[in-house]
């Protein structure tokens, strides 16, 4: 009997190493994808998108969280200016999930995005973060 169960729980120690392993797999997998996209838009940085923001750059967490990076330009109080815009650039963001096809890749593996503001002291004025739950 001791037998029995010894090799049932090395059994089961082997499955849940498995099945950990698979998993560590795919978020690898989808981090070099990630990773792959955010070098691709740094190519093209810093770029000035409109009167008073400018995209820095972007990254990928090991955890798989999108980090868009930008700076609010030409501003004499930034914190106000993006506190005014903060509700119509929310729901432009999710709005752009239901529009463009080549944001499919973060719906299908429910990443979550975040888009960290700062000032020209490059001080962080705010963090928007978008879950899937927000985008699907």
């Amino acid at each position: 009997m001791k037998k029995l169960n010894r090799y049932w729980i090395a059994a089961l120690i082997m499955s849940m190493l498995l099945i950990l392993q698979c998993t560590s797999n795919n978020n690898k997998s989808l981090n070099l994808k990630l990773t792959k996209m955010a070098e691709d838009l740094n190519l093209s940085s810093p770029t000035v998108l409109d009167q008073h923001t400018r995209f820095d750059s972007a990254i990928v967490t090991p955890e798989n969280i999108f980090q868009y990076y930008y700076t609010i330009i030409y501003a004499n109080n930034p914190s106000e200016l993006l506190s005014n815009q903060k509700k119509e650039l929310i729901n432009n963001m999710k709005k752009a999930f239901t529009t463009d096809r080549s944001l499919q890749v973060f719906k299908d593996n429910k990443v979550t995005i975040q888009y960290i503001y700062k000032d020209t002291a490059q001080n962080i004025i705010d963090i928007i973060t978008i879950d899937s739950e927000a985008y699907n």
